[in-house]
């Protein structure tokens, strides 16, 4: 067995071993939770960098000295400061609630640690679920329906995965994600150490997720979005673009949308349509304001 196919078996296992320890002595040293995830971001952006040097799933996938500029303006922009505001209004609704509607929450303390652990990352992931499904499936007669999918439409656009990719994602598909994921667990009153770990889980996961490395992931595919899974659901062919789970694949087995086979995706983004212009690939700003246009990039088809 060559090193190439040992790493294709060990990296993701390896990165989920070093996380879970780091996560640990974080919690129980009492370390600072905002700079804990900010190491943890780090070190998880320079494995998975490294890896997809050493073994990228397709050679083809690298970042381009082309696309640099506005992979880093989906970072800075629809990444990084929109998903600090989703969790900061998140909080905000959740004190304004507990003050005026929720007197009293549930007392998961009562629970041991990794069952409510366990039932927060289902709950966190069914409305992201919900909503990412729909942004997919809805139908072409709803004004809605295309609304969404265009707010979505950007993050599949790319005919790539690799880390940057994660990142390339517009702001409002940032925010819904963010608040649906994180009001449930706060409105439900899920500790301080189960938000943290909820929150690594996205960081890792998400990351992991589009990483452009070749993994042999076997069982771990029927417990978190492994980069196969989720290369997936990037496919241009409509039948294997499934696996809506942002992090889990629970609700895709729950509701019968789970994709996986032998062997690998063979192109992903979107298929050419009648009914949508999709904006240039290389211009933020046409991306950012896709979503809000109607005239000369969407027509309904009519019932």
């Amino acid at each position: 067995m060559n090193h190439t196919k040992i790493l294709s078996y060990t990296v993701v296992p390896i990165l989920i071993s070093i996380i879970s320890l780091l996560v640990y002595w974080i919690i129980k040293t009492q370390f600072s939770y905002e700079l804990g995830t900010y190491f943890i971001f780090l070190f998880t952006t320079a494995y998975l960098l490294f890896f997809e040097r050493i073994i990228p799933f397709n050679p083809e996938w690298k970042v381009s000295k082309k696309t640099i500029s506005i992979e880093i303006k989906h970072f800075l922009f629809s990444t990084a400061i929109i998903d600090a505001l989703a969790n900061t209004l998140s909080l905000s609704l959740v004190l304004y609630l507990k003050a005026t509607v929720f007197k009293t929450t549930i007392e998961w303390d009562i629970l041991p640690f990794w069952i409510s652990l366990i039932l927060a990352a289902i709950i966190g992931e069914f409305f992201p679920y919900v909503y990412h499904r729909y942004s997919h499936v809805g139908s072409i007669t709803s004004k809605s329906s295309i609304f969404f999918w265009k707010i979505h439409a950007i993050h599949h656009i790319p005919t790539s995965i690799n880390w940057f990719k994660t990142n390339w994602i517009h702001p409002l598909n940032t925010f819904l994600n963010v608040l649906f994921k994180m009001l449930p667990l706060l409105v439900l009153g899920f500790n301080e150490e189960i938000l943290f770990i909820i929150g690594i889980i996205n960081i890792v996961v998400g990351y992991l997720s589009h990483a452009n490395i070749k993994a042999n992931t076997g069982i771990l595919d029927y417990i978190i979005i492994t980069p196969k899974l989720h290369h997936f659901h990037h496919s241009i062919k409509l039948e294997e673009a499934k696996n809506y789970g942002n992090t889990l694949p629970f609700w895709d087995l729950v509701f019968n949308t789970y994709y996986n086979r032998k062997g690998s995706v063979d192109k992903v983004g979107v298929s050419k349509s009648e009914y949508l212009q999709y904006p240039d690939i290389n211009n933020y700003m046409k991306q950012l304001l896709f979503p809000f246009q109607t005239k000369e990039c969407c027509k309904l088809r009519k019932s």
